[in-house]
């Protein structure tokens, strides 16, 4: 797949791109993050959105781009959303993250 970058096409490549999204099908705040390696969703986010949370066999520690550090051993499995009237299924990791419900990781 070809690709240009962001300055290639004259775009500030620190533009955040976010939304309100339906996730099982209620509207949740989501932040999409081309460098991410997971996706994420807050704990109260998964509960209020009626998710089902499983313990992952490993801890996982994620560290941000300021420095921060969280440990995570909880997931969410195949939870729904809808992008564009397209039904897509994420697995997220149950992380203390602020400003956004959800942070969606860009695996493309």
């Amino acid at each position: 797949m070809f690709c240009l970058k962001a300055e290639e096409r004259g775009e500030d490549p620190n533009t955040v791109v976010s939304g309100m999204f339906p996730v099982n099908t209620l509207s949740t705040k989501v932040l999409f993050d081309a460098g991410a390696t997971h996706s994420f969703i807050n704990l109260a986010t998964a509960k209020r959105i009626a998710c089902v949370l499983e313990e992952m066999d490993v801890q996982l520690c994620v560290s941000t781009l300021v420095g921060s550090l969280y440990h995570a051993n909880l997931i969410v499995r195949n939870c729904p959303i809808t992008i564009q009237d397209r039904l897509c299924f994420a697995d997220l990791v149950v992380l203390g993250i602020h400003g956004y419900d959800m942070i969606l990781a860009m695996d493309w």
